[in-house]
């Protein structure tokens, strides 16, 4: 920008101080007097014959931005076009920025684990939403008053799938990012840029606050952008030698030149690198990087629930008030480096050549994983798919028990004719049995949602109906079965039913329901008393059992006390009955299964609906919200009974262990109701968050269906 907006109105926002001003974009202090704000205004550089499909598309990035709702992302308040000036209205933040940090030289470990952390968090759950950064370096991560990390600038983010009824903005033809911090395969021009290449870019800024400089220096940033293609990866001990052996281990992986070599997510590398500065032993190797959109062959991935036939889907949840899919790339033609080199001139004024195109969208959010474009090769040059339109969606909540509820919101649906209503249905797509959820209006602009129909009998609507369809009927007569002409419809498959019913409702392995009414010991056997309950009451009834005696082993005033409800604890956890006291009397005062025995159940339950035929990109994301649940509470298991055992190698003094118990019943608290980790009011389906109860919550959106015109294909 070559005119200062100070003194002038962009929308509610009063411009009144220049923040700084680059290739990218100028960046103005802001005030919004009604709420009493100041805020960060973001203008974009005047674009040439500004015509509404470039404002669509800066919208959809807006939008996109927007979405990114978490406590280590910048957040967007708001975005506009006045004047043929584009702007993003951001947080104003003023604690300064990493890159002012570094310049004060290296970073103690501790604060580098910490930032890190957040970082890698806030990263990881960008990557889940479909978005990849491209320019993570120092200055983008903005640090608060508190000194916690905000990462910002998503101004140049591959949107790699936006959303299921907007086209997708991909970029061809020019370096993308910041020379000191690009990945070699963006610097080559490949086509196949993944999140692998906003992890090596958090690898330099990691190497950076290590070392005080950057990995790679030269004359000119193209020079630097062939050292990150060709150059050995740089010992951060040459220029610090303070750092220890696994350090070093941890930045050659995370820096490694190619994609395949490098850690899988952001916190992998946050963990590892926590693990390093500890002194503990990392991982020299780890499982094979597969881009989001790539079908793994079997051995290449960790995650449990992929077989070789099946697309593996992220190892961490999505943001479930907003799930999408995980990502799909539109692969471009790739630019050669010495190509590169003929266009250095540009490429030293701006560092930056950004070129936002159009796609033709990518494939409906609903289409089987099977037909994704493979991308093993990334030469290969795909045609732009066209995007089956979706026009809302459906989902399952709880007002009296998990999946009860029926929440469903559509837009863009044709206006039915005057004497025509639309009518929305649950199938069952086995039996073909039905129930009406009632008629649906819309507004003007064909947009309308039926809020919390709940089913009077309170039953498990996902165990019992697969698919939804919205028919029109006449207006003089609806019947209980639709009769009319289908218009609008989705469905998931026919076997998530059977998953949703063993968790919630009853599965032959479930505790009797005799027995939870019952003594504490209880037999699980089928001995006709009754029907037994679903996986995840199982579960919860072994693990408040569980809380129960880690708290009864944290209140024992003797060392025999303690010892008795330590060997309970780790034996109502794994269904054992072992003489942990030493007393020659072994006692399991749970129910002889143990916590770990349905988490398995549970996890094979989740195996079988994510590899069912027809099973999606979107399920299988939809079914992570449960799995890192389910991993969450696997892992305090294992914590428990570390802490379970540490007590009873005690056998002095119970005063010894005092801490030891206290984390052991916090951890079988967290066990049952998880954990508000980030402090945002709500347990998550991240890790170290979401328990056992939350599985309630999480368990019915793996029957979320987005709506396609039609009925349902025979």
């Amino acid at each position: 920008m070559t005119t200062s907006l100070v003194g002038r109105k962009l929308g509610s926002y009063e411009i009144v101080a220049l923040l700084g001003q680059g290739g990218m974009a100028t960046v103005y202090k802001g005030y919004r007097g009604d709420i009493d704000r100041y805020v960060a205004v973001k203008v974009l550089p005047p674009h040439p014959g500004l015509d509404q499909q470039f404002i669509d598309r800066f919208k959809l990035e807006a939008r996109t931005i927007a979405r990114l709702q978490h406590p280590h992302i910048l957040p967007l308040y708001d975005y506009g076009v006045e004047d043929d000036i584009l702007y993003l209205v951001m947080a104003f933040i003023e604690g300064g920025s990493l890159a002012n940090r570094i310049d004060q030289g290296p970073l103690p470990l501790p604060e580098i684990d910490r930032l890190l952390r957040q970082v890698a968090n806030a990263l990881d759950y960008a990557h889940r939403q479909g978005v990849i950064h491209r320019d993570i370096k120092p200055d983008n991560i903005l640090l608060d008053k508190e000194g916690n990390a905000l990462l910002a600038d998503f101004g140049i983010v591959k949107i790699s799938q936006s959303g299921d009824t907007l086209p997708s903005l991909t970029v061809t033809g020019g370096l993308v990012g910041t020379p000191a911090y690009m990945a070699p395969e963006q610097g080559s021009g490949s086509s196949s840029v993944t999140n692998g290449a906003d992890l090596y870019s958090l690898g330099v800024v990691v190497y950076e606050m290590l070392t005080g400089q950057q990995p790679y220096t030269a004359d000119t940033p193209m020079q630097v952008v062939i050292k990150h293609i060709n150059a050995p990866v740089p010992n951060p001990r040459d220029v610090n030698e303070n750092l220890n052996s696994s350090i070093v281990t941890v930045m050659q992986r995370i820096l490694a030149k190619e994609p395949g070599e490098r850690y899988r997510t952001a916190t992998e590398f946050a963990d590892d690198f926590r693990r390093a500065i500890q002194g503990s032993d990392v991982f020299a190797a780890g499982p094979v990087f597969i881009p989001a959109d790539a079908a793994a062959p079997l051995g290449t991935s960790t995650n449990p629930l992929i077989t070789p036939t099946q697309v593996p889907y992220p190892t961490q949840p999505q943001n479930p008030a907003n799930p999408t899919p995980p990502q799909t790339i539109i692969v471009q033609p790739g630019t050669n480096p010495l190509l590169l080199l003929g266009g250095f001139a540009i490429i030293a004024v701006l560092l930056v050549v950004v070129v936002l195109v159009v796609t033709g969208g990518n494939r409906g959010a609903d289409t089987p994983a099977a037909t994704l474009p493979p991308t093993a090769q990334p030469t290969t040059v795909a045609a732009a798919v066209t995007a089956a339109p979706t026009f809302g969606t459906l989902s399952f909540g709880q007002t009296n028990q998990p999946g009860d509820t029926v929440t469903l919101q559509v837009q863009n649906l044709k206006p039915p004719a005057a004497d025509q209503q639309y009518v929305v249905w649950l199938l069952n797509t086995t039996d073909d049995s039905t129930l009406k959820i009632g008629e649906l209006t819309l507004n003007a602009l064909g947009s309308g949602a039926m809020n919390a129909y709940t089913d009077p009998e309170s039953r498990v609507l996902p165990a019992l109906y697969n698919a939804v369809a919205i028919s029109l009927e006449p207006k003089a007569s609806m019947g209980d079965t639709p009769a009319g002409a289908v218009a609008y419809s989705a469905a998931v498959p026919a076997r998530v039913m059977q998953t949703l019913t063993a968790l919630f409702i009853t599965a032959p392995e479930g505790i009797l329901e005799s027995a939870l009414g019952g003594g504490l010991y209880e037999s699980t056997d089928d001995d006709g008393d009754g029907p037994h309950t679903g996986l995840l009451r199982s579960a919860l009834a072994e693990a408040d059992r569980a809380r129960q005696h880690a708290g009864l082993a944290q209140s024992a005033g003797t060392i025999g006390g303690m010892h008795s409800h330590n060997e309970h604890t780790l034996n109502i956890m794994n269904g054992e009955l072992v003489d942990y006291a030493g007393d020659g009397t072994p006692e399991n005062p749970g129910f002889l299964k143990g916590v770990i025995y349905y988490l398995d159940l549970m996890q094979t339950e989740l195996l079988e609906a994510a590899n069912a035929p027809g099973a999606t990109i979107r399920l299988q994301s939809n079914i992570e919200f449960v799995r890192i649940c389910l991993d969450n509470s696997r892992q305090r298991v294992t914590a428990i009974a570390e802490h379970e055992q540490q007590m009873l190698a005690e056998t002095t003094d119970v005063a010894n262990v005092a801490e030891v118990a206290l984390q052991s019943t916090r951890l079988a608290a967290a066990l049952l109701n998880g954990v508000d980790a980030n402090g945002n009011g709500q347990v998550d389906p991240f890790e170290g968050e979401c328990g056992l109860e939350q599985i309630k919550t999480f368990g019915p959106l793996i029957s979320t269906m987005q709506l396609l015109e039609g009925p349902l294909p025979e």
